[in-house]
């Protein structure tokens, strides 16, 4: 039973006072529990007001809602984990703060879920432009709100997802995770519920909207090579620094292999690369041993010097 129905029990009559007072207090507990637990966490504070719950990072100082009581992440990984992907979270904002170096900078966030790196870099760069991409109805909704609640002026959201065509795409989302939502159904879950979603072409947005992308993040549960061959006229003409997700078993569901995005993008003139520690490492193919999911793709021209702000 929750809060509600002990209290609408006692009030309706159908639950006695020391019952009620007995039955409350334990839950009510729970608030000194999290007042212990969370120094252990990337959590500074929680806000629980009329219909939110509102959780401040520590590390960023980003405000998220928790809205969601079924998904078992988005905002709760920072309780749950004590961070949310720090390293490659830093690693984007120090190449960020390289390109900021030569004047303002335009981000476009390509599956932004709850807006952790979107609304992180507006609050780090404020002169740089965001556009942030999320096409799932559920999980824009609170993208958001989590944008309302920091107040970011830079940042453009857009309920769309990118791929290599323009018109409908069937999303499989689980609600359980909704970080999941992918073109394909990643672990033959009977319960995944299909979502029509719009989606569009790199090329096409960044033509339709006059944007010049300078950082590109892309974390698209498989997609990612769709996502470039849909790009290859924008990778060419602006030739972003770019981020990506890259897992053999996502790939695989997509019917190909992430050596042939690393191929895609070296005959464009990038190297790819990913962060060990203090190091950023080249990869020129992946194979069964490689373990990091997130890549760094440089491109040999534009970013030669941006390779020193990891001095390893």
């Amino acid at each position: 039973m929750t809060l509600q129905d002990f209290h609408d029990d006692f009030f309706g009559g159908a639950l006695e006072l020391q019952a009620y007072v007995a039955a409350m207090q334990p839950i009510h507990r729970q608030l000194l529990d999290y007042a212990g637990y969370l120094p252990c966490t990337d959590i500074a504070r929680i806000e629980i007001s009329e219909g939110q719950v509102v959780l401040t990072s520590r590390s960023t100082g980003l405000r998220l809602c928790y809205a969601d009581p079924v998904d078992r992440y988005g905002s709760l990984t920072l309780l749950n984990f004590n961070n949310y992907e720090t390293v490659d979270t830093t690693a984007l904002l120090r190449f960020a703060g390289a390109l900021a170096g030569t004047g303002p900078f335009t981000f476009l966030d390509i599956g932004a879920n709850m807006g952790w790196y979107a609304l992180n870099l507006a609050a780090r760069f404020p002169a740089a432009r965001v556009h942030a991409f999320e096409p799932v109805p559920a999980t824009f909704r609170s993208l958001e709100r989590n944008l309302a609640l920091n107040g970011f002026g830079n940042v453009e959201l857009h309920n769309l997802g990118l791929m290599d065509e323009t018109g409908g795409q069937t999303f499989f989302c689980d609600p359980r995770i909704s970080g999941r939502a992918s073109a394909r159904n990643l672990v033959e879950d009977p319960a995944a519920r299909p979502v029509d979603c719009p989606v569009s072409r790199l090329d096409d947005f960044v033509r339709d909207h006059g944007v010049r992308p300078d950082l590109l993040k892309v974390d698209v549960e498989g997609a990612e090579l769709m996502v470039f061959r849909g790009g290859l006229e924008t990778l060419a003409a602006h030739r972003p620094l770019i981020m990506t997700e890259m897992l053999r078993k996502w790939s695989r569901k997509f019917g190909y292999h992430p050596n042939e995005v690393i191929g895609l993008l070296a005959g464009l003139g990038y190297r790819c690369y990913f962060v060990d520690g203090s190091r950023l490492v080249e990869l020129v193919a992946m194979d069964e041993t490689v373990l990091p999911t997130n890549f760094f793709f440089l491109h040999g021209d534009r970013h030669a010097a941006l390779a020193g702000v990891f001095p390893g």
